[in-house]
C-alpha cells in the first residue's frame, strides 16, 4: 500500500492554490478568495506554483529514495555466484 507523503500533499495544494490566483486574472476575471492580494494576484500564484513543483519534486525524489532497492539480474547472477563459491569452499576438506 503507497503511504501518503506530506511533502508531495503540500505541493499540490501549493500548485493548485497558486494556479487559482494566477489564471484567472490573465483572463480578466478575479476569484473573491484571491481579490484581496491586488496587484500582487499574479506574482503570489507564481511564486506558490513554483513552491508547490519544488515540494513535489523533493517529495518524489524522497519517495524514490526510500523506495525498495532495485536488484538487476546481473546483481543476482553475481550474489549467487558468491554463494556458491563460498559453499564449496566450506565444503573442501583441509589438506595437510
Amino acid at each position: 500500500m503507497k503511504q501518503d507523503n506530506p511533502l508531495v500533499d503540500g505541493g499540490v495544494l501549493a500548485l493548485v492554490l497558486g494556479a487559482v490566483a494566477f489564471v484567472p486574472p490573465l483572463l480578466g476575471r478575479e476569484y473573491l478568495i484571491t481579490a484581496w492580494l491586488g496587484d500582487m494576484e499574479q506574482p503570489v500564484g507564481l511564486s506558490a506554483m513554483i513552491v508547490g513543483g519544488v515540494l513535489i519534486a523533493i517529495g518524489k525524489l524522497r519517495d524514490f529514495r526510500n523506495g525498495p532497492p532495485e536488484i538487476s539480474s546481473a546483481n543476482q547472477i553475481g550474489v549467487a555466484g558468491h554463494a556458491q563459491a563460498d559453499d564449496a569452499e566450506r565444503e573442501t576438506p583441509p589438506t595437510a
